[in-house]
């Protein structure tokens, strides 16, 4: 066995102690959690799983051999036993994220400049037989959270790898597979007011079901990703089933994606919906296009609170800012506008009259367009 091999094993205790003390510090679930975590606990404890993983890593790699079948049912067992104390998908993704961070670290710290072709097999090593290990553990984890969730489990572990550009597993894959596509469309809804419940969470996940993948960014902040760009409304129609279910209006934007770089679609969807306006049900999608006015604006606060001021003369009027926005969301269509108002277009007028009034710009005009349109946006993003 070489030194790089021979090094690792000398620190295989030091390093599963390391790693267990990164997981208590930056995955929170793992601090209120009965798992064990000291060196008497058994291999299912966080310490003695650490070891296991090293140590088989170790035994395996130099000579050039795969995980076993009981290496890999040993690790699905720890993956079952972590749903079955409660952990949440987003903490193990956490942990699985941490854990191939510190193996590689640990790796290169030992790592000299003779120790090249060592360092090669092992690096290749652990990148095969990682991702199986990997699958047998949210295998694990997926059958130990019990059959009434474990599709909703499946459902937000898919969407957390796409959102994060990794691999999908290929179970996860089998089982979702009319989820499953090259493009998506990421919404993300921002919900303003109290932390959403649980059963709140569990009523959209059942009201999504097999339509969109789902992933809790937050208390108030949730990723929809509905397959398919061609045709928007399907996504459309999934932003207001989770709105319905949430009984809330909230501020919602859309970018498309293509799978293994939705990251940064995850990243202009969550900048957009912060200007969005908040709304019960949405006439259609917001993208981009609509909002990237509201973003720069918004990113300047001397501007935006600027445009503020200047929106504050719209409170002078009977609902100016709704009457605006109708007018507007409707390419300044009269008539489309006063329906979606319930009202008469007569009673439009007269509105655009006032708003004429109090802030001297002509709604239809290039600058009233540029300055009311963005001004109203920014107050219902308020």
């Amino acid at each position: 066995m070489g030194a790089l091999f021979e090094s690792l094993r000398e620190r295989v205790e030091d390093n599963a102690r390391n790693a267990v003390a990164v997981y208590l510090r930056d995955v929170p679930e793992y601090h209120d959690t009965p798992i064990g975590t000291g060196e008497r606990d058994d291999q299912g404890g966080m310490f003695g799983f650490a070891v296991f993983i090293r140590s088989r890593s170790l035994d395996l790699a130099p000579v050039g051999l795969p995980l076993s079948e009981e290496d890999l049912s040993a690790i699905s067992s720890a993956g079952r036993r972590r749903a079955e104390l409660g952990l949440s998908v987003l903490s193990q993704q956490r942990v699985l994220g941490l854990h191939t961070r510190l193996m590689l670290q640990e790796i290169h710290e030992v790592a000299g400049p003779d120790d090249g072709n060592d360092l090669l097999r092992m690096v290749g090593w652990f990148g095969a037989q990682g991702a199986r290990a990997r699958s047998a553990y949210l295998h694990g984890y997926t059958a130990g959270v019990g059959r009434s969730r474990t599709l909703a489990t499946c459902n937000e572990l898919l969407a957390r790898m796409l959102l994060a550009d990794e691999p999908v597993e290929p179970r996860l894959a089998d089982q979702l597979r009319p989820l499953v596509a090259s493009r998506y469309v990421v919404s993300v809804l921002r919900i303003p007011g109290p932390a959403v419940s649980e059963q709140a969470r569990s009523a959209m996940a059942a009201a999504l079901a097999g339509g969109a993948l789902l992933a809790w960014l937050g208390s108030g902040e949730v990723a929809l990703l509905t397959p398919g760009t061609a045709d928007r409304s399907p996504a459309l129609h999934h932003v207001r089933s989770a709105m319905a279910t949430l009984g809330r209006a909230c501020q919602v934007a859309s970018v498309e994606g293509v799978t293994g770089d939705l990251a940064e679609s995850l990243t202009w969807a969550r900048e957009a919906s912060r200007v969005a306006p908040v709304e019960d049900r949405p006439a259609r999608l917001y993208v981009l296009a609509d909002l990237f006015v509201e973003m720069a604006v918004a990113k300047t606060p001397e501007i935006d609170a600027w445009l503020c001021a200047f929106g504050r003369q719209l409170s002078d009027g009977p609902d100016l800012v709704p009457t605006l926005h109708a007018y507007y969301r409707h390419d300044m269509n009269r008539t489309a506008a006063s329906a979606a108002l319930r009202i008469h277009p007569r009673t439009l007028d007269y509105r655009l009259q006032r708003v004429r009034k109090v802030t001297g710009l002509e709604p239809g005009s290039t600058l009233g367009v540029r300055m009311l349109s963005t001004a109203v946006a920014r107050l219902l993003a308020r």
